[in-house]
């Protein structure tokens, strides 16, 4: 006879896959693991929403510095002027310029005040200048008054050479009547900001630039200033042309036909 002896496994012992025995929660012990399990869970769900409140504050914050941005451009205004003279003042410097040309946004009068801080003072202004400002918003005696950006004029001055031709000189090439010889505009080095300031011919002035004399046929025009008399005067700009001979030919009310213009540079 064979006696068998079974040894049965404990109730309190539980086997796992990976053969470790585990012991079974008492009573006391349940409700603390649950608690513990509940408080994780807490701190997670807190975690999640601190990313998604820190992710929110990014995002509007970005919005914010888009929408400034975009503000600050719009705002901005660009000028090409010249200077008539400096107006002194004490913690505030003021300059007095006359617009040859709006490039960007509005200006108030052809004649305007920009104010900056002594300690930015620029000793030697240029005679003539892109200028770019802001619209002073505070209280004021001064009329059609702007200043700088932070009030540094290092910031709002470019130093440009500016060309003119008068009404006068053309209007005597279109009659004939007057000293029509060809102009010879001459710069320093190729590298110089370079405009050429053209009459105004009436209440809508086409202007085109180009090296055929007579009227240019399209793809024959350089460059092509379409305004009317509230946008005048036309501009050309001769930054990156080459030396040698061109033709501007007018078309307006008041003025018209064609000059010969001859560019050239002192230092190659």
């Amino acid at each position: 006879m064979f006696l068998f002896i079974s040894f049965n496994e404990p109730n309190w012992i539980k086997r796992t896959t990976d053969n470790i025995v585990h012991a079974p929660m008492s009573p006391r012990q349940a409700p603390r693991r649950m608690h513990t399990r509940c408080r994780a869970l807490k701190t997670k769900k807190m975690k999640s929403s601190l990313i998604i409140i820190g992710i929110l504050i990014a995002t509007l914050t970005n919005f914010q510095s888009s929408k400034k941005g975009n503000l600050s451009n719009e705002n901005k205004i660009k000028v090409l002027a010249e200077l008539i003279s400096d107006e002194g003042g004490s913690k505030i410097q003021i300059s007095k310029y006359r617009i040859l040309k709006t490039i960007q946004g509005k200006i108030t009068n052809d004649t305007i005040q920009v104010g900056y801080y002594f300690y930015n003072e620029f000793k030697l202004k240029p005679k003539t200048s892109i200028l770019t400002l802001k619209k002073y918003n505070g209280n004021s005696k001064i009329k059609d008054y702007y200043i700088f950006p932070e009030y540094n004029p290092s910031k709002g001055i470019e130093k440009v050479k500016i060309s003119t031709i008068d009404f006068k000189y053309w209007e005597g090439c279109e009659t004939g009547n007057g000293n029509c010889n060809p102009l010879i505009f001459k710069r320093q080095t190729k590298k110089e900001k370079w405009y050429l300031v053209l009459p105004c011919g009436g209440t809508s002035t086409t202007v085109f630039l180009s090296q055929k004399e007579g009227i240019p046929e399209e793809e024959e025009i350089i460059q092509k200033n379409e305004i009317s008399y509230s946008k005048c005067p036309p501009i050309f700009e001769l930054t990156n042309l080459n030396d040698g001979k061109y033709y501007a030919y007018m078309l307006a009310c008041g003025l018209g036909g064609q000059i010969e213009i001859n560019l050239k540079t002192n230092m190659e």
